[in-house]
């Protein structure tokens, strides 16, 4: 009986660690470093494609949503719904991404900024709007 219950929870350990497959075209927003007195505010959004197959992950050095503090990157989003990017200039890699859809609507992303705002990334947690 033992046995059956351990194999039973092995069985189930992997399927909580799974990432899940997003909802097409949703758009999905969180922010990094919100109130914070030693990093600036970056909000953060990741637009889904019709297709679920890509998405635009964007984000912005500070409060002021604006086109020139705007850094963006299309990912492809694997069938198992993790995803990745990596933003460069020549052979300078500026800034990373790389994150998981937990369900339809929601994700967790950790953003690796290197060359560009602040320097200081972290992990976010992205949910559907």
């Amino acid at each position: 009986m033992l046995a059956a219950v351990v194999a039973v929870a092995m069985l189930a350990l992997p399927m909580l660690a799974s990432a899940a497959v997003p909802k097409k075209s949703l758009l999905l927003k969180g922010a990094l470093h919100y109130g914070s007195l030693t990093a600036l505010e970056k909000p953060i959004s990741l637009k889904v494609a019709p297709n679920g197959k890509t998405a635009r992950f964007s984000w912005w050095c500070g409060r002021q949503q604006t086109i020139t503090n705007r850094n963006l990157i299309t990912v492809a989003i694997k069938p198992d719904g993790t995803f990745a990017g990596t933003s460069n200039v020549g052979s300078l890699t500026v800034w990373t991404v790389k994150g998981r859809f937990l369900t339809a609507t929601s994700a967790r992303a950790s953003l690796r900024i290197i060359a560009t705002c602040d320097a200081k990334g972290g992990l976010v947690n992205l949910k559907g709007s």
